[in-house]
């Protein structure tokens, strides 16, 4: 494939919307994970071995997420997005209301976690799929949108804690989780209106 057609993908509002969708997510990832030990020390009271563990825990528990991001990624990759990402939102705002609860906490970390993990490879995956034709170019572009996310939402979660404090992260971030939900189901119209036209 010629460098010029797959810089031609850049001019595709799906493409765009597609990496626009991998930006809100990792934005909303990482407004409240770039602060997790944070939370877990101050919020919680867990001093410096146990955050390493929990941060363990919240690591292991990926593999589940790889899996099951794997298997629904392949058949319906904006549905994979949403069902995630709504369960995300789940884990991110019951996150500190639960702090104080070990199985509360345990269950708010491990629906993060694993809805965390699913993310990235479902992101990866998801833009492979919307160019087949060009997929090492499309993978990079994820890895753009991902990285900008990453910075975008360790700038805005320190921004709400500086105004609304710790134990709102989980609310900012399930924000823009919500907002990336609604943009899956715009793409996923924008796909299907093709296909009903050419039907037609």
């Amino acid at each position: 494939v010629t460098l010029s057609s797959q810089f031609a993908l850049l001019r595709s509002p799906l493409m765009i919307g597609h990496i626009v969708l991998s930006v809100l997510v990792f934005s909303g990832m990482f407004t409240a994970y770039t602060y997790l030990a944070d939370i877990l020390e101050r919020l919680a009271g867990f001093d410096g071995t146990l955050v390493g563990w929990c941060l363990m825990g919240f690591g292991a528990v990926g593999l589940i997420g790889n899996s099951l991001g794997g298997r629904m990624v392949d058949r319906h990759p904006l549905i994979a997005s949403m069902v995630f990402c709504a369960f995300m939102i789940s884990g991110l705002v019951a996150l500190v209301p639960s702090i104080h609860s070990t199985l509360g906490l345990a269950a708010a970390m491990g629906i993060w976690g694993v809805t965390q993990a699913a993310m990235f490879l479902v992101s990866h995956v998801r833009l492979m799929k919307v160019a087949p034709h060009a997929p090492a170019f499309a993978a990079s572009l994820n890895i753009a949108g991902a990285n900008l996310g990453i910075g975008l939402g360790a700038m805005i979660g320190g921004r709400v804690i500086d105004n609304y404090g710790l134990g709102s992260l989980g609310f900012a971030a399930a924000g823009f989780i919500l907002v990336s939900i609604l943009l899956a189901l715009l793409l996923m119209t924008a796909k299907v209106r093709p296909a009903c036209a050419s039907a037609g």
